[in-house]
């Protein structure tokens, strides 16, 4: 019963989101409404779907529903959620009600304005309902519309500012790489079908079984198309050139849930088809291809760190800090998949931190956009260059960004240092040399990521001198922040209880089988205890606090501030040569297309009959409004106020209506 109530209740958020897809659609012409209407759908089918995704967690379920069967091609077209779809299912219900949120107030910013919402919020919300099926698809042909529909949906959001010829090359760029990653799931689809006979996923199984045994070069490239197809959509170098493009592009509520929700889907197509879905004959495959997630996942989080640290764009930094945080993801399930046959508590540790920082880096990275769509709406501007001095200027928009940037650079006592301690610690302990040397690689990564927080955080809010104004965004963009602040310092404090879920989950995977119940001692609610060493977030607080209790004492509370000259590394500096410059980092920004090669921007001018199929505006709205302003002329011109031409209306009328029986019962 409890199986099937949270089936109906994924089906009832689909409802809501797919209603609310049609309403904002017809009301996009009033502004205040759409916002007030998708604010609501949005949250309204979050609420329902974080009911279902914990539940599945909570009660270790899974739920099934065949919506129909196709005999042509022998396949039942299938959802099933289970625990590793309930966790991707909270992350989107989570992430969801922030970024609709901060739309609300965002969206009617001068810059937005000349926009039609018609392009926002409907394909929002089906963004939204089109993650929702991909992680509850079952079967391969209804996760590839759900994969496609989610690549249009979001094309449209990146390609928003439609003015900008920038933005639409960018859109072009992201549509076509995204495509071609989506072409290799198709052909391997394709070849899974000949060879088994159907999309479903436990005919997939059964195939993956059988080429194990007969053909593993065939299951070889079928494992490399999805490879590429999922590291596209995780944005891994170098599959994932188009985020660094698509990000300044979208607005910002969008680049949240981009990085903080799709990205993180690639992973899910990592985790469901590399591990979920991988027979015991197969085992032997995972531990091959364990090479390949940790050699792109180094990459990956080594050169987009590189990268974030000598960009000088805001959300530009953070996707290619989003390229990092996937290469950390990569190499933690990398290293699982390596480690289960040598150590299965090393390896169980690795995959729960993976796991970890994809709920840590989601929440954080979303924080993250917020913070700088807040900085955008107040100065305008996303470039260092532009910003600083805005601490006092907005100061809760600051202090949750500080909480992001010591989050994603990995200090304690906040969500990135428990899932890098883990993945830190299965591969130094490892008794692999390329594992261990894989940690080094990490060490690096991170150190980056020290650099680009601190860098985004001092160039946005300090760096210059204060600014006398007040710039703090609407409440509503504010109130989005707060709350993943709030879930940030709550998972980073009481870790315990997110890794015992976690735990549960891996543990429904049959590699991993029995990795609840092997933690279950290492995960308390206070404190993080694997066998390789033991931390407390609540000690380092504790500490904390009493170091500030006795700096506080020691300062006294009588002495006042003092105005001093600005200085920088020691020497006295001009406010004029202060800028979004990477203080004390020896790098360069002409050292980024060498930090991270990219491909070029594709410049296309498309033929005027595509643009307009991609402009709902143009052939649905505009044509529903001007039809019906004929309509209402039409009535309008028949309402004269003269009693005899009523009568004569309603006489031809019923002239009509009589010759219409007549017509219809004259045999």
């Amino acid at each position: 019963m409890e199986a099937e109530n949270l089936m109906k209740a994924i089906l009832l958020a689909g409802f809501v989101l797919a209603l609310g897809v049609v309403v904002t659609a017809l009301t996009a012409g009033q502004r205040t409404i759409t916002r007030v209407l998708g604010t609501f759908f949005a949250v309204l089918s979050s609420i329902i779907l974080l009911y279902a995704g914990i539940g599945l967690i909570v009660w270790g379920t899974t739920t099934t529903l065949v919506l129909t069967e196709v005999p042509a091609i022998k396949t039942r077209l299938t959802l099933q959620a289970d625990m590793l779809s309930g966790l991707f299912l909270s992350l989107i219900a989570i992430l969801s009600v922030p970024a609709a949120l901060h739309s609300y107030a965002y969206l009617e910013h001068p810059h937005y304005r000349q926009e039609h919402l018609i392009r926002y919020y409907p394909m929002f919300l089906l963004f939204i309902l089109a993650m929702v099926g991909v992680v509850v698809a079952y079967d391969l042909l209804t996760f590839l519309v759900f994969w496609e529909l989610m690549t249009l949906a979001s094309y449209v959001l990146v390609a928003y500012e439609r003015q900008k010829p920038e933005n639409l090359r960018a859109a072009l760029k992201y549509f076509i790489l995204t495509h071609l990653g989506a072409l290799c799931l198709l052909v391997a689809a394709v070849i899974l079908w000949v060879q088994g006979g159907s999309f479903e996923f436990q005919t997939v199984f059964a195939t993956i079984e059988k080429l194990a045994k007969t053909r593993p070069m065939l299951l070889h490239g079928i494992f490399a198309l999805l490879f590429i197809g999922f590291a596209t959509k995780a944005a891994l170098f170098p599959f994932g050139d188009w985020l660094p493009d698509a990000h300044p592009a979208a607005p910002s509520p969008i680049s949240a849930i981009l990085s903080g929700v799709m990205i993180k889907l690639g992973i899910y197509g990592f985790l469901r088809f590399f591990i979920w879905l991988l027979p015991t004959a197969a085992f032997p495959f995972a531990y091959y291809w364990s090479y390949v997630f940790g050699i792109f996942g180094v990459v990956s989080a080594i050169l987009g760190g590189a990268a974030a640290t000598v960009t000088y764009d805001a959300k530009v930094l953070l996707a290619y800090s989003s390229i990092a945080q996937s290469g950390f993801i990569t190499l933690g399930i990398g290293a699982g998949m390596f480690l289960f046959k040598q150590d299965l508590q090393l390896a169980n540790i690795a995959i729960a931190g993976a796991f970890f920082h994809i709920v840590g880096d989601a929440l954080v990275k979303a924080l993250l956009f917020l913070n700088a769509g807040s900085v955008l709406y107040a100065t305008g501007s996303r470039r260092f260059a532009d910003l600083g001095g805005l601490l006092e200027s907005m100061p809760e928009t600051a202090g949750t960004a500080f909480i992001g940037s010591m989050a994603i650079a990995g200090f304690p006592p906040l969500t990135a240092f428990v899932s890098k301690w883990l993945i830190l610690q299965a591969l130094l302990f490892s008794k692999s040399i390329p594992v261990t040397f894989s940690g080094v690689g990490m060490l690096l990564a991170s150190i980056f990521s020290i650099l680009y927080s601190v860098k985004f955080f001092s160039s946005c809010f300090l760096v210059k001198p204060m600014r006398p104004e007040k710039l703090e965004v609407p409440l509503t963009m504010r109130l989005s922040q707060l709350l993943l602040a709030l879930l940030i310092i709550a998972v980073g404090l009481f870790p315990g209880l997110v890794l015992e879920g976690l735990s549960w989950i891996i543990s429904d995977a049959s590699m991993f089988g029995g990795a609840g119940q092997e933690l279950a001692e290492v995960w308390q609610w206070a404190w993080v205890q694997p066998f390789t060493g033991s931390f407390s977030p609540l000690v380092v607080v504790g500490m904390f606090l009493v170091v500030l209790a006795f700096v506080a004492i020691a300062v006294g509370t009588e002495r006042q501030p003092r105005k001093v000259p600005i200085w920088l590394g020691g020497e006295l500096v001009k406010p004029e040569q202060l800028g979004g410059h990477p203080q004390g980092v020896p790098l360069r920004e002409e050292l980024l297309q060498r930090a991270y090669p990219r491909a070029p921007v594709p410049r296309w001018r498309p033929p005027s009959w595509f643009v307009k199929l991609l402009d709902p505006e143009a052939w649905m709205y505009r044509p529903v409004i001007s039809g019906g302003e004929w309509i209402s002329d039409l009535l309008r011109r028949a309402h004269t106020g003269v009693p005899h031409l009523y009568i004569a209306w309603q006489i031809v009328g019923a002239v009509i209506i009589a010759l219409i029986v007549w017509l219809m019962f004259r045999s």
